[in-house]
């Protein structure tokens, strides 16, 4: 036998004994969800892409983008009838060793969906678990007496079999659960590790979820670095980004530790808990994120009246929680200050600068505080 002895005979259409459109009185709501297919010219695009040139495609590959173009549907293996599927699945019965999963796409016949003939999967076969002298019964029946009514049975189970196969890899396919947000179980896993693993806890911030779950290998370290920082935020706003660590800042002393003399030796212990003035300074809990060298429009989008500042902000939160404080040091290509005039727009201590000449350095004046 060659690989070729799978095709039908001249004359010969698919589905001639099973096949049968019903009559309309006797359809039921749930069997003429049955047409999806005839109103989504894609899948029947796609279809036509089988048909030429099945040889060309995966059997993973075909299921996967069958299932993506039906997205209102229920996923393949997980509908509890095959009407609700915009295809069906069968076994060309054949003894040969073929090059490829796919054998042939039948067209539609009545309100019956177009069928995808299989090589890799099924009953029949040389790999398949029924004995071989089956598969020659099948194939004669089908192709020698036009009877296609045991082919069509053994295609019932088939058809769920081959559904629930796709199902059983798919679950375990990261990018294949992307193909639906809404139902996306990595997502669910993932999140876990960086505290949105409930969907209570999603959209809680300006930051999309999504872009969490894409950093979570850095969200989700115990130890938090500099470095991850930097890349974060330069990865994901698309501008260049330094952390300075050790900025300085005044710190206030409360009321209560203020050294007062004879006050007690809660604050007057020499060398322990005396300290002089109302205020300290202290280059431990502050850092600064140098953004830029950048242009005017991503400048003006890191202003607190832009749309990246939030983000900022709540970037920070969730990569440094509430331990520091932090400001942002924006910093304006000099080719790129605009020239201030009056009644002309701009934000004093934002975007107005005072030369008489071109700037011989990038302005990086505006130091933004971060919210305590």
């Amino acid at each position: 036998m060659t690989s070729s002895e799978g095709a039908l005979p001249d004359g010969v259409s698919p589905g001639v004994v099973s096949d049968v459109p019903a009559a309309p009185d006797a359809l039921t709501e749930a069997q003429r969800a049955i047409d999806g297919w005839k109103d989504r010219p894609e899948i029947m695009v796609f279809l036509e892409e089988l048909r030429e040139r099945p040889h060309e495609f995966d059997f993973f590959a075909t299921l996967r983008r069958l299932e993506a173009l039906a997205s209102d549907r229920p996923r393949f293996g997980r509908s509890p009838t095959p009407d609700r599927e915009v295809v069906r699945f069968g076994q060309e019965p054949s003894l040969a060793f073929a090059p490829s999963p796919l054998a042939r796409v039948h067209d539609p016949v009545g309100r019956r969906p177009p069928r995808i003939m299989l090589h890799c999967f099924g009953l029949l076969g040389p790999n398949g678990p029924l004995p071989s002298h089956l598969t020659e019964f099948v194939r004669d029946r089908t192709f020698n007496w036009k009877d296609q009514g045991f082919a069509r049975f053994l295609d019932i189970f088939h058809h769920r079999l081959t559904l629930l196969f796709y199902r059983a890899w798919a679950l375990n396919q990261a990018s294949v659960n992307r193909d639906r947000p809404a139902e996306n179980r990595f997502a669910m896993y993932v999140g876990s590790l960086i505290g949105i693993g409930d969907e209570s806890l999603l959209q809680r911030d300006a930051v999309p979820d999504l872009a969490k779950l894409h950093y979570s290998g850095r969200l989700a370290l115990h130890t938090k670095n500099a470095e991850g920082l930097e890349k974060l935020v330069a990865d994901f706003f698309g501008v260049p980004c330094r952390l300075v660590e050790f900025v300085g800042q005044w710190l206030s002393v409360p009321a209560d530790a203020i050294c007062r003399l004879g006050a007690g030796r809660s604050t007057g212990e020499l060398g322990r808990s005396v300290i002089v003035g109302s205020r300290l300074w202290d280059v431990q809990q502050r850092f600064r994120l140098r953004l830029g060298p950048m242009s005017r429009e991503d400048y003006e989008r890191f202003l607190p009246t832009g749309a990246s500042f939030p983000r900022l902000v709540d970037w920070v939160r969730n990569y440094c929680g509430f331990e520091f404080t932090w400001d942002a040091q924006l910093v304006l290509r000099r080719e790129d200050v605009p020239t201030t005039r009056l009644g002309a727009e701009g934000r004093l201590g934002w975007t107005t600068w005072l030369a008489t000449r071109p700037l011989a350095h990038d302005p990086e004046t505006l130091v933004l505080r971060g919210p305590d």
